[in-house]
């Protein structure tokens, strides 16, 4: 079949364009870019697409990236098309923590993330053919993948708020070349494609030719069709896996912070099966870091193993930036602040209350009311998040802050003083809460924990004159500070 029906019938059959799309084309030079772009331009027509092309110049090859980036601005002049070019500074990529080949590729996609944002893109389409599949399956069997990375290069995939699609994948790179001779195409040819550095290129240049004359030339062509086939599995393995976060009491949340938070139930995770457990730990992970790869096998394994501790609390940090804080069976998901630690960053800080008014303290993402009320009016039973003071018993002013070492109260029930360090273990509040809870407090003295305790001794009574109502709301999740 020539190149362009394959590809013509590939993108019809996984939906990657629709009838006046515009489209990104990353282009570097090569042949199949090279390619894509010339098969792309003839079947514009049809599809009334708008082309924009877009070139990385990382600038790794000195003279020749930059004869790269003018071979592509030649190439944009003939077809009439408009072109991007982004040049990295020297040494950028090496900066980056990673890989050169994963820095490139991450830059790549991002800075076309940009660009579709700026000209209103809903597409944007690489090169990659069959023969790259089989490289990357060899290359994330070598690895120990499993069914998800074995899985492959997806035809279509969202990165970043953007449709990746690849309308060569369905193409050997033995074809890609046939046709660029057969369109007087003549690409750039890159060098570093032909060192052994790099591990894709080991694969390429050394694995898959040794594989290919030992088993016959339909080894790519297996590899791919393995690809295809895990890529079903793994997405009724996905559609499983939301069924088991339902069951596990998934919930996210946003901290004041605005940032994600992953919570579900440990002891329910750990009864799952162990294929779907893993993948809930990879999908919290995913969730809150906003990366689109998982942690590997052994912080997942790690993970599973915290997860399912129903005594105390314990924290473990995950690749991604991500904490994993297991109290009492109960699992978060959130990002990891080593320096800070949760609720350092408000430690010293007393916000005054108003009475009567409203206080917004955003670092703790909480809000303060408070009015003057009748004694007589206090209900036998007050709601969790409300507090009634005697006003004159109070041995300061009102204010919020967090807790500090030595902290007591008085509980109902007790004859003396505990410790607030007792009162939240046996109340079994998250370690890594603790420090961020908001403390109602009278001069120094601690007068309630909201939802967890209140101290006895400023109750109105009988003899109380006058009294002070304080109710503390959540702030909306997202809402995020000043």
């Amino acid at each position: 079949m020539p190149l362009l029906d394959r590809v013509r019938e590939y993108v019809v059959r996984h939906g990657m364009l629709e009838p006046g799309d515009r489209v990104i084309v990353a282009v570097s030079g090569g042949p199949d870019s090279l390619a894509l772009t010339h098969v792309l331009y003839r079947l514009a027509p049809a599809w009334r697409l708008s082309l924009h092309l877009f070139h990385l110049d990382h600038g790794l090859r000195g003279e020749a990236s930059r004869a790269d980036a003018a071979f592509v601005a030649d190439l944009a002049r003939e077809l009439s098309l408009p072109l991007t070019t982004v040049t990295l500074r020297p040494g950028e990529l090496e900066a980056m923590r990673g890989s050169l080949e994963d820095n490139a590729r991450r830059r790549r996609y991002a800075e076309m993330a940009r660009l579709a944002a700026a000209i209103g893109a809903q597409r944007a389409a690489t090169g990659h053919n069959r023969n790259d599949q089989a490289e990357t399956v060899l290359m994330r069997l070598l690895r120990g993948s499993g069914s998800t990375g074995l899985a492959g290069i997806p035809p279509v995939r969202r990165e970043g708020g953007l449709t990746i699609i690849r309308p060569l994948l369905g193409a050997s790179r033995q074809e890609i070349l046939a046709y660029c001779r057969a369109h007087g195409l003549t690409p750039r040819m890159d060098a570093t494609n032909l060192q052994g550095d790099f591990e894709r290129n080991r694969i390429r240049l050394e694995i898959l030719p040794a594989l290919t004359e030992r088993f016959g030339d339909a080894v790519v062509d297996n590899l791919a069709q393995t690809a295809d086939l895990l890529r079903e599995e793994d997405r009724l393995l996905a559609e499983l896996t939301r069924e088991a976060c339902a069951r596990c009491g998934w919930r996210e949340t946003g901290e004041a912070t605005g940032e994600p938070v992953v919570e579900l139930d440990g002891t329910r995770l750990v009864q799952e099966p162990l294929a779907l457990a893993r993948r809930i730990v990879r999908m919290a992970v995913q969730r809150v870091s906003g990366s689109a790869y998982g942690p590997g096998l052994s912080a997942v394994t790690r993970a599973l193993e915290l997860a399912g501790r129903t005594e105390g609390s314990h924290w473990l940090d995950l690749p991604q930036g991500v904490r994993l804080s297991v109290a009492y069976g109960r699992c978060r998901f959130a990002r990891s602040h080593p320096q800070l630690g949760p609720g350092a960053e408000a430690l010293e800080q007393v916000w005054p209350v108003a009475v009567p008014g409203e206080t917004a303290i955003p670092a703790l993402g909480v809000t303060v009311a408070a009015e003057l009320v009748p004694p007589s009016a206090m209900p036998a039973r007050l709601p969790d998040d409300e507090m009634w003071l005697d006003r004159d018993r109070l041995p300061g002013p009102l204010a919020v802050r967090t807790r500090r070492p030595g902290d007591r109260l008085w509980p109902a029930g007790m004859q003396g003083s505990k410790k607030l360090q007792d009162i939240l273990v046996d109340a079994k509040v998250p370690r890594d809460q603790r420090d961020g809870l908001p403390l109602l407090v009278a001069g120094d003295t601690v007068v309630w924990v909201p939802g967890v305790i209140r101290d006895r001794r400023f109750r109105p009574d009988a003899g109380t004159r006058s009294a002070v109502r304080v109710t503390v709301r959540r702030r909306p999740e997202g809402s995020g500070g000043d």
